[in-house]
């Protein structure tokens, strides 16, 4: 009896988010504050191993990969980042959960408890200032020309709840703007 479907992963899909998340192995290593050397011990491979990795002299293992994703995907320095530069396997996830919509975003860390209550009072130009800010400061952060976030952030719009319809313009806003950096 062969696996179904659903449960199939092919060596492409494993090949494509692996080497997603291996592009983005310094950055998101680095926004958790954590050395290769600890995240090599978590992993349960040596320093060496994982910098190899690291410097793509060595692939990683799915395995490596899942362990990756679920540490950098449980750090709320890293959560986001992850859906946002692709390195989140959704598309697996949602076929594993029958296609059933399982992006949302916890606005309730950005608000606290007041969170549907703080939202139902925003109007149209909140928003667009939330917006705003939050572009001005990825620019800052990233010393990316701020007209060039502007132009790879066009058109997406932040709300409560689900963020699928934005997920691939964030990831391809996100890869316009690491072409104009090179």
């Amino acid at each position: 009896m062969g696996i179904t479907e659903k449960w199939n992963i092919s060596e492409e899909e494993k090949d494509k988010y692996i080497t997603i998340l291996t592009n983005e192995l310094v950055t998101l290593r680095t926004k958790t504050s954590i050395s290769q050397e600890e995240l090599a011990n978590v992993l349960g491979v040596t320093r060496q191993t994982y910098g190899a990795i690291e410097r793509r002299i060595r692939k990683m293992s799915w395995n490596t990969y899942l362990s990756l994703v679920m540490f950098f995907d449980n750090n709320h320095k890293t959560h986001q980042l992850l859906r946002v530069v692709g390195a989140y396997p959704l598309d697996i996830i949602k076929r594993f959960n029958e296609n059933e919509d399982i992006s949302t975003v916890d606005m309730g860390k950005l608000f606290g408890d007041n969170t549907d209550n703080i939202l139902s009072q925003l109007d149209e130009q909140a928003m667009h200032a939330i917006r705003t800010v939050v572009m001005i400061e990825y620019a800052r952060c990233t010393k990316t020309p701020g007209d060039a976030v502007l132009r790879s952030f066009d058109g997406i719009t932040f709300r409560n709840g689900s963020v699928s319809d934005n997920d691939v313009k964030a990831a391809e806003a996100l890869e316009t703007i690491r072409k104009q950096k090179k």
